[in-house]
């Protein structure tokens, strides 16, 4: 358990130098901080009292896709945090399914608004929306590790690709077009970014003796997360991998707008879409304490509530629970997970 560290923020509201699991427990029993809950699901410390603004050199790896990214967060002395995002998929869909629902309306006999055309206009920087999902998902996650950990320098891989000759590669179409707004947007956070080419990646990999899993979507270390690791810990001069805690993280998704069902049920009508609607100060996304057990709302159906599971599978367990036998916690937009390793400590190997 030594080479955990938990991510400490000063009264400020400042990010500062992460501590030992001990040194953090001590705090909390003497009232210098108290215990706090990221937007990514990660622990930290939120000090009480003011303390110094030591900081050492701390990077941000990130190893771009067009499915999956990963990233890690490196000091020079230990492995801080390694994560997964599953990016978001099915926007495509979803905004064909609403075009026909547009145009299907524009016929029927009701009151509406006239069809317009001249508000479609594409402004600089316009990337489609299936991509700036990806882009958006995966700039908030960084923002939000740079809240709770001083990170004041960013390595990212540089993605590339010659589409003329190799046709196949269409998939990595998404990672060109986002990676231009997220390196812009690293540079501009931690005013120092790196590019890293493939093969030196490749190059890391075989010094750190770190092996790379052929299945990209498995939720372990080695599936996505290695990329980052190696080519930020050769950054700080890491000489050690040792990974502590491994996350997956993945946006909530769920309809905001849609009324109803799109197909009608007996009788020419259509079913309500209960996601738009609340109940009893409940919403969906919201996470609830039901019987001591975590969950999250997914819907609401005849005064009662669907719960699913709390990790980024969110799998539905129940239809049936009551509101007052829920406890309202917070509302969550990205879901996460800690993956448990081989061992509190797991080297890479």
């Amino acid at each position: 358990m030594q080479n955990v560290r938990v991510a400490v923020v000063g009264k400020d509201g400042e990010p500062r130098m992460p501590t030992k699991a001990s040194r953090a427990r001590r705090w909390i029993k003497q009232g210098k901080a108290v215990l706090k809950w990221s937007k990514l699901g990660v622990f930290y410390v939120k000090l009480t009292v003011e303390a110094g603004d030591r900081k050492q050199s701390i990077v941000l790896g990130l190893d771009p896709g067009s499915r999956f990214d990963g990233v890690a967060v490196v000091s020079k002395e230990k492995v801080l945090q390694t994560g997964m995002l599953e990016l978001p998929k099915g926007v495509a869909k979803k905004m064909e399914q609403r075009r026909n629902m547009r145009s299907l309306r524009r016929y029927r006999k009701c009151r509406r608004r006239p069809c317009r055309f001249d508000n479609r206009r594409r402004l600089d920087g316009w990337i489609a929306p299936s991509q700036k999902s990806k882009v958006d998902f995966l700039l908030k996650v960084i923002e939000e590790l740079g809240k709770i950990y001083p990170i004041n320098k960013a390595v990212a891989e540089d993605v590339k690709f010659d589409h003329y000759r190799k046709r196949w590669g269409r998939f990595f179409s998404t990672v060109e077009i986002e990676k231009t707004r997220v390196h812009k947007m690293l540079d501009l956070w931690f005013h120092v970014l790196k590019l890293v080419s493939g093969e030196d990646t490749a190059e890391l990999q075989y010094q750190y003796n770190a092996k790379k899993c052929s299945d990209k979507g498995k939720r372990v270390v080695e599936s996505h997360a290695l990329d980052a690791l190696v080519i930020s810990a050769d950054e700080v001069g890491l000489s050690e991998l040792v990974v502590p805690s491994f996350y997956v993280w993945k946006r909530y998704q769920h309809p905001q707008r849609q009324l109803y069902k799109f197909q009608f049920a007996k009788g020419g009508k259509r079913r309500r879409e209960s996601g738009s609607r609340s109940l009893n100060g409940f919403r969906k996304g919201d996470v609830v304490m039901w019987k001591d057990v975590l969950a999250r709302v997914g819907g609401f159906r005849n005064g009662l509530i669907s719960l699913h599971s709390f990790d980024v599978d969110n799998k539905r367990f129940t239809q049936r629970a009551k509101p007052n036998d829920c406890i309202r916690l917070f509302n969550q937009r990205i879901m996460s997970t800690a993956i448990p390793l081989a061992s509190k400590e797991s080297e890479i190997h």
